[in-house]
């Protein structure tokens, strides 16, 4: 449809009809009957919508405490870890696997054994049952628009520490080791200093893991941050590991002393799952694509005496925009079979990979940094007296550190890494590995609906959660874990034929019990309600609306807070096949009680394609956001049962947007509690996200990206 200022003129007259229908229909209590408008004596459609199974739930998480961890991490698990694979092994001597080493020093390996390179092992997501800890005590590739990469970062030097660092390490339960920031190596060869086996730091450490193939670790190191419980290590460390528990993190782990600070337990949530966060986009894009992302931050619990890791082993301060070039980085790492940490001081440089590799890397050339060096922290101002200095970057990065034990890499530390820091600090909900499927199987979503109907894992706060039917009459809830993702699947029902005749479907809180009902409309009339929908499944239904001719002239509907006697989303609004709009006041579970007329039958509204609830304007009170058929997109702010008040154009009319096939909206990001989050479903089966939206569209973040598409990545 093109839409001429003629036509705009017809709208516009549609809304002040509406009003002035909706004043008579206040006036003359308009009551309709929907039990009985149309309604037939045939059986209804959804005679089998609720399964004779419900969806099965995992098993309850066991307590992951310091006790618990210190129980499953024996001297003897910690001793028969192995360095955590790399997607490429490293190996050490292939030289010509790197780039000429311009502006860089080569120094030794002093001091001690030769780094050992372990082949890689097969790697799992989740910790085995098996294997996992089970005597916890009974206290128990394609660009993203959601976020711009900083791989360059700004000139003009920023301290982020937030907490003065704790220069004196204090003894442990177990043991008082001395810790030995400036070591000295046996010997020098080459031009330069030479790397060296040493007693350690006591902030830099192990962080294990534990997988069905076995024990593993990666190195770690402590930072400072306000609440003393941040540790800093590489993203492809944990972007698999992070699902199940059984991280935990030892300081100045060597083979003589295997804790002499004690264990911390990176912290679980109700699930536990662990406390990690990593970019979302290393998650999405994966280790090469996303390397420019490749460091994460853990949440460490207190050891067995109750006592943060920064009180007892200090901490280093999280440096950011200071750029590539250093003259003295201290490196510092748990490489292969070794039985002590090695170190290293050399200058380090920019690299900027030509295989693809986006972003840029800092550079440094060490011997013997093999396997297991992952995470290590690259040391600005490193003072030898107090073992301290500022983290300025990571092992990892481009080909996750380096494809040789001889030179390192790390991603650059810009403004990302300082909002993922924040982000730690705060405990805003971790981004987890997204669970929606690829966009090929998205063109297969036939209804989508949105709402609270399964709690986030405590301590996250709850977020939105996304309901889809299936051409094929599956109907799947997909739990929403904040940052815009979601990041659990749960089949409420099989795929079958009695779902396929759902014409319709939208959620509201109907019964008021603070969890959200789906509402269904059927292919024979009929209008069913299924109360308290959660991750249990369905458990019962309600016909508010028996079969018959009456709502198969229903064309979209969608429910929200449109009235404000009370604090439920239990209105809908619904459009007609003539154009006409109604909303339906505080439904029920006794029916549909009262209709108030929007708009009178006009041929505008027959062009609204798509009709979604959303809180754009800010006032707790559902808006009305509109696609119509030529790819306008509208918000009518605040409707209520006196009609609309304004309409705000979103999007001009574009070809793009009639691709704009289904819509709904939630709280499905951490930055506020308003329903303006924006989930367009395109036909090519790519899922855009448009977060906080308001009088414009959001920043857009493509969940689930198309390829070979006609449509541009970019759909604003």
């Amino acid at each position: 449809m093109s839409r001429t200022a003629g036509h705009r003129a017809s709208r516009r007259g549609a809304l002040l009809v509406a009003a002035v229908g909706a004043i008579t229909a206040l006036a003359g209590t308009l009551v309709v009957s929907v039990e009985t408008a149309g309604a037939t004596n045939a059986p209804p459609a959804y005679t089998s919508a609720i399964p004779d199974t419900a969806p099965r739930l995992p098993a309850a998480a066991p307590h992951w405490t310091a006790l618990a961890a210190k129980r499953f991490w024996t001297a003897q698990r910690m001793a028969e870890a192995k360095p955590l694979p790399d997607a490429k092994p490293r190996s050490t001597g292939k030289a010509a696997a790197h780039p000429t080493l311009q502006g860089l020093v080569k120094p030794p390996v002093t001091g001690g054994p030769k780094a050992q390179d372990l082949r890689e092992a097969p790697m799992d997501a989740t910790p085995s049952a098996t294997v996992g800890p089970t005597d916890t005590p009974t206290d128990t590739s394609t660009p993203d628009p959601s976020a711009t990469a900083t791989d360059t970062p700004t000139a003009a030097p920023t301290d982020t520490s937030s907490a003065a660092p704790s220069t004196s390490p204090s003894a442990s339960d177990s043991a008082s080791p001395t810790a030995s920031p400036s070591p000295s190596p046996t010997s020098t060869g080459g031009t330069g200093p030479g790397s060296s086996y040493f007693g350690g730091l006591p902030m830099v450490g192990r962080m294990y893991m534990q997988t069905s193939s076995g024990s593993y670790f990666c190195t770690a190191s402590v930072i400072n941050s306000p609440h003393h419980n941040i540790v800093l290590t590489a993203g492809h460390c944990l972007d698999g590991r992070a699902g199940g528990g059984s991280l935990a993190f030892v300081p100045q782990w060597t083979a003589a002393n295997p804790q002499p600070y004690g264990i911390f337990p990176v912290a679980t949530d109700s699930e536990g799952r662990s406390r990690v966060w990593i970019d979302p986009r290393y998650y999405d894009r994966g280790h090469v694509q996303g390397a420019p992302w490749d460091m994460a931050f853990a949440q460490v619990g207190p050891r067995s005496d109750g006592k943060q890791v920064q009180d007892v082993v200090g901490g280093n301060n999280l440096a950011t925009g200071r750029g590539y070039a250093f003259p003295s980085i201290r490196l510092v790492g748990y490489p292969g079979t070794a039985t002590q940490p090695l170190t290293c001081d050399n200058n380090t440089t920019q690299y900027t990979p030509s295989d693809g590799t986006p972003g840029s890397y800092l550079r440094i050339a060490c011997d013997g940094f093999a396997t297991g060096t992952s995470g290590s922290p690259f040391l600005e101002n490193f003072d030898p007296a107090t073992g301290t200095g500022d983290v300025v970057g990571t092992i990892g990065g481009w080909d996750t550190g380096g494809p040789t034990a001889d030179v390192s890499y790390s991603s650059a530390y810009g403004s990302d890494v300082q909002n993922l820091y924040n982000a730690a600090v705060a405990g805003t909900a971790p981004a987890r590995p997204n669970v929606l499927p690829g966009a090929s199987t998205l063109t297969h979503t036939a209804l989508v609906a949105s709402g609270s109907f399964t709690p986030s894992p405590s301590p996250d706060p709850d977020k939105s959660d996304l309901i889809v039917r299936w051409s094929d009459g599956e109907l799947t809830l997909y739990r929403g874990g904040g940052n815009g993702r979601f990041d659990k699947e749960i089949q409420l029902v099989a795929a079958n034929t009695t779902w396929t005749k759902a014409v319709s479907i939208t959620a509201g809180d109907f019964t008021g019990s603070d969890t959200y009902d789906l509402l269904v409309r059927w292919s024979d009339g009929s209008l069913t309600l299924f109360p308290d929908v959660d991750a249990h499944g369905l458990h019962s239904q309600i016909t508010l609306v028996k079969p018959g001719t009456l709502w198969q002239h229903e064309v979209g509907m969608t429910a929200g807070r449109y009235t404000t006697d009370d604090h439920w989303p239990d209105d809908l609004i619904v459009r007609w096949s003539d154009g006409e709009t109604t909303l339906y006041k505080n439904i029920n579970s006794t029916g549909l009680h009262s209709e108030v007329r929007l708009n009178p039958a006009n041929s505008t509204w027959t062009h609204a394609t798509s009709l979604t609830s959303a809180d754009f304007a800010g006032t707790n009170e559902s808006d009305l956001v509109v696609r119509w058929s030529d790819g306008e997109l509208t918000l009518y702010p605040d409707i209520n049962q006196y009609g609309f008040h304004g309409e705000v154009r979103l999007r001009a009319p574009s070809t793009l947007w009639t691709h704009a096939t289904l819509t709904t909206a939630g709280n499905f990001t951490s930055t506020d509690s308003r329903s303006n989050d924006y989930l367009v479903r395109w036909s090519d089966g790519q899922l855009s996200m448009y977060q906080d939206s308001g009088n414009s569209l959001g920043t857009e973040a493509v969940l689930a990206t198309a390829s070979g598409s006609s449509l541009p990545y970019y759909r604003r």
